[in-house]
């Protein structure tokens, strides 16, 4: 029996929940550690996600996998975040609001999953609605003692619900709801995969309201690496976390064990191919920019023409009208041509993260695809992985962050860029668990089940077939050649 969504929903999130509930600001805020600064923004920037959030559900209520988790009556926060925002603010609060780059990425994310699959915005009602409803009661009672709010509950109705009397028993309700809720297996999976993204959206906001609220001394001052640290130094313990976690999936490290499909290989530089396109155009079109002039190497470091060959080896000439561009790394793209477009300066973030990855594990994966899938030594199909205009992959790596480092920058875009940089990580996890899921081929072929009608087909899978697994593991020419003894003829 497939676990029930809500159960589903806790167990795949728990690790992205706990990192949200962990960040700096969150932990202040729970320590009673607030400046009035921080909660105006942290209002103003719950105020713009859920006028996004509230406005989607409404326009979608009727959709088969919401209908049943609309609850504006009991759960909308737009009129109560606005009574407090006038509060705080006075009259004009409207003109003071803020909604920060983390904040704006979140927003468009609800408009983008309403416009264009709505069933999941269920995803984000859960993680924003159920935190509040769990969370609400303290952090009304720790803001009003940080900051002297009155008892009343004037600046913190955001973290009231009038119209539920126990916080416990609408839970119950709304999970029940959830779990009645008839959907495809892709479509659950969806859903698990998009409330770990709101969970990290939430992340990206907190860690950015705690470094807006802290009112860091610099508001555009010119720094470089002779005034504050190398900037190469702090992209690589800023995105530690986030690169092991890109490292750490199962594609990857299936990978590494050199345990990939030729499905799966497909895939892979079939998304890769997309991806580059969009980086390599935007470098290439942003190139004369400041931020980005020192670290444009097309010659040494673009990879569209080797990704090119690679998919007509693997598929034939008519390779382009077999190319496959899946959800997450169309996701990884949209974000590419908004940064080149909106803020050209951030492409230094995803270009750093790609290229130097590439650069450090190309050769051993190379040698990996060729092992794995018999393909040959020459390089045909592998051409992604070598760069053979670069002559030492570590004097080009040195190369290139000294340019990092060189780069004059404002401790704002500076910050941005360590941002954007972990952004890029979170985006090559979600292409990579798309990849394995997409690679496995499951079985469900759009069939509706809830979680009263399937198990999980590896679970079971691997009970059907351990009788037969066995004999096949334990006949003689199995046995014997495991202990070695196999002549040439066999």
């Amino acid at each position: 029996m497939t676990m029930d969504l809500c159960e589903a929903l806790k167990s795949a999130t728990k690790e992205a929940h706990e990192r949200a509930e962990n960040t700096q600001f969150m932990r202040n805020f729970q320590n009673s550690q607030i400046s009035l600064e921080h909660f105006k923004l942290l209002l103003e920037s719950l105020y713009c996600i859920y006028v996004a959030l509230e406005e989607e559900m409404e326009r979608n209520r009727e959709h088969s996998a919401l209908s049943a988790l609309y609850f504006p009556g009991e759960l909308h926060r737009v009129s109560a975040l606005e009574a407090d925002l006038q509060y705080l603010h006075g009259e004009g609060w409207r003109e003071a609001l803020r909604c920060p780059p983390a904040t704006s990425e979140y927003v468009r994310r609800l408009r983008h999953v309403g416009s264009e699959q709505p069933e999941l915005l269920g995803a984000h009602a859960y993680t924003r609605y159920m935190g509040d409803l769990s969370g609400g009661q303290v952090l009304r009672k720790l803001a009003q003692k940080a900051l002297g709010l009155p008892a009343s509950g004037r600046g913190t109705a955001f973290f009231t619900f009038p119209n539920i009397s126990s916080s416990n028993g609408f839970k119950q309700l709304y999970r029940s709801r959830l779990d009645s809720l008839e959907l495809s297996q892709q479509t659950r999976l969806q859903i698990l995969d998009e409330a770990n993204r709101a969970f990290q959206l939430n992340v990206e906001v907190f860690e950015e309201l705690q470094r807006l609220g802290s009112k860091p001394q610099d508001n555009g001052a010119v720094v470089n690496s002779s005034t504050v640290g190398d900037l190469s130094e702090a992209l690589k313990k800023a995105t530690r976390v986030s690169h092991e976690r890109a490292e750490n999936t199962d594609f990857m490290s299936n990978f590494q064990k050199g345990q990939v499909t030729l499905e799966q290989f497909k895939l892979l530089l079939e998304s890769l191919y997309c991806i580059y396109v969009a980086l390599e155009e935007e470098m290439e079109r942003n190139r004369e920019h400041s931020a980005l002039s020192a670290l444009y190497f097309p010659g040494e470091l673009h990879r569209v023409s080797a990704l090119e060959a690679d998919l007509q080896y693997l598929h034939g000439e008519g390779w382009r009208e077999a190319l496959r561009c899946p959800p997450a790394t169309s996701e990884y793209v949209r974000r590419l041509r908004h940064v080149g477009s909106e803020q050209p300066e951030l492409l230094g973030a995803h270009a750093y993260t790609r290229y130097m990855g590439d650069l450090s594990g190309g050769q051993v994966l190379r040698k990996l695809a060729q092992k794995a899938l018999g393909l040959p030594a020459s390089g045909r199909g592998t051409a992604f992985f070598t760069f053979p205009n670069i002559s030492s992959s570590n004097g080009f790596k040195q190369l290139y962050r000294s340019r990092l480092d060189s780069l004059e920058l404002s401790q704002q875009t500076r910050l941005q860029i360590l941002d954007e940089a972990n952004r890029a990580f979170q985006l090559n996890v979600e292409v990579f668990e798309e990849l394995q899921r997409l690679g496995s081929k499951p079985q469900d072929n759009g069939a509706v089940v809830n979680s009263s009608t399937v198990g999980d087909l590896s679970e079971a899978l691997k009970k059907a077939t351990r009788v037969s697994h066995e004999r096949a593991e334990n006949t003689d020419f199995m046995s014997n050649f495991q202990k070695g003894q196999v002549t040439l003829e066999q």
